[in-house]
């Protein structure tokens, strides 16, 4: 998909310069810090990113602003030398990240606060779940794609599968993403998503 090979010659980029890397961070910024006073993430927080890919912004950023101990997992073992690199060249100013190989739908029994959903994690639906059953997170975030996107990312949750979500951000500009959606344990057992 043309989306998704665009987001790999940029990773590209930012696996080979540091400044770049922080060039590339810009993009992610403002959505982070929503998604942080969304989540409620917190220093010394046990944070999953799913989805890191080569270039693992999100955890990188979740990490430095609140100080959180991130695992980043990818179920692509290609890219994790790569995002090692990254994460590596980053020069965290707090928090910490470890990266490995690892698929969302299969997170192991490792206790997890939150989980970060990327957008282009699928099925969406069912790492999700997996995050509530096996890695014990209390709270899941999750990217919903634009409406004009949807077709980018076909397993992702779109706006009408979130009805079992507690609270929401909206995203603006030029993202791919419309919002996050917050889910919690209760709320998302309650509507029968999880057994």
């Amino acid at each position: 998909m043309f989306i998704q090979s665009c987001t790999r010659v940029c990773e590209k980029l930012c696996c080979e310069s540091g400044f770049c890397a922080r060039i590339g961070a810009y993009y992610y910024e403002d959505m982070v810090n929503r998604e942080v006073s969304l989540g409620r993430i917190r220093p010394g927080d046990r944070v999953l990113c799913v989805g890191g890919g080569r270039t693992p912004f999100t955890a990188c950023l979740l990490a430095e602003k609140t100080g959180a101990d991130v695992t980043v997992i990818d179920h692509d073992p290609t890219v994790i030398a790569d995002a090692e690199a990254f994460i590596s060249s980053w020069q965290l100013l707090k928090g910490q990240i470890r990266c490995k190989w690892q698929d969302g739908q299969e997170p192991g029994h490792d206790p997890y606060d939150i989980a970060h959903i990327a957008l282009q994690v699928t099925p969406q639906a069912k790492v999700t779940e997996a995050m509530f059953q096996l890695a014990g997170c209390e709270k899941v975030l999750c990217r919903i794609p634009k409406p004009g996107m949807q077709d980018q990312y076909p397993e992702a949750f779109v706006q009408a599968d979130c009805e079992a979500c507690t609270d929401r951000v909206a995203h603006r500009g030029a993202r791919m993403a419309a919002e996050t959606v917050l889910f919690t344990k209760d709320a998302f057992v309650k509507e029968g998503a999880v057994g």
